[in-house]
């Protein structure tokens, strides 16, 4: 049980923090979505210097600038869909029996959520109410950050595009246009989707086992003034 209230990273490790029996990620999962992000930084390194030879320089670029570029987009695309259909494969059970893999998951995410709240005993509601607010004001930071980068990535290439006609003046330019906003359209989503996983979703779990952990603090503390 804690004697002090713990930093936020301690209470958000403590949520995720596996029960004993419980099947860990799949390995190879995660190293396809590390082998996405290695490949998005060139890729994305690589749509950069296409534009800034066609727009900067007005110059044709190197030849083997735009197929590399097609190369390192294809294996981003790769990494990203063999990623997600290997968790896909490590939870078949979740296809088979949705109903049940849900409820074992809610299970499993209230077992470290009661453990939590226990530990929480000793504080004070007052403290646990303020961390509360700093939590949830933090995952609508991140929420917000996930949405505004969502949409720049994914109008912003069409809006240039639009907005100076270049589509227009270069017709045979189409496919490689259509090529690199696919790139980024690719990386806004992904980044976007991490965001909002990786960052949002524990903060708004923790914002709510403050508040459950407050609401115990104040119940208990109204029962033996009583």
């Amino acid at each position: 049980m804690y004697s002090r209230l713990p930093t936020t990273y301690e209470l958000i490790e403590a949520l995720q923090t596996a029960p004993a029996g419980k099947a860990s990620e799949s390995r190879l999962a995660t190293g396809l979505w590390a082998g996405f992000v290695l490949a998005l930084v060139p890729t994305l390194a690589a749509g950069g210097a296409l534009v800034w030879w066609h727009r900067v320089l007005v110059q044709a670029p190197p030849a083997w600038l735009p197929q590399a570029f097609h190369v390192l987009a294809a294996a981003s695309g790769v990494f990203y869909i063999a990623a997600w259909l290997a968790r896909l494969l490590g939870r078949r059970d979740a296809l088979r029996h949705p109903l049940r893999w849900l409820s074992h998951r809610l299970d499993i995410q209230a077992e470290a959520e009661n453990a939590l709240l226990l530990r929480l005993g000793r504080i004070p509601a007052l403290q646990l109410r303020a961390r509360q607010r700093r939590v949830a004001l933090q995952a609508r930071v991140w929420e917000g950050c996930a949405r505004t980068m969502a949409l720049v990535l994914a109008i912003g290439p069409a809006a240039v595009i639009l907005a100076d006609g270049f589509a227009v003046m270069a017709p045979g330019r189409g496919p490689a246009l259509v090529a690199v906003y696919g790139a980024v359209l690719v990386a806004g989503c992904a980044l976007a989707l991490f965001a909002q996983l990786q960052c949002s979703a524990p903060l708004r779990r923790l914002a709510h086992v403050l508040g459950e952990a407050a609401e115990i603090s104040e119940a208990v503390n109204r029962k033996r003034d009583s």
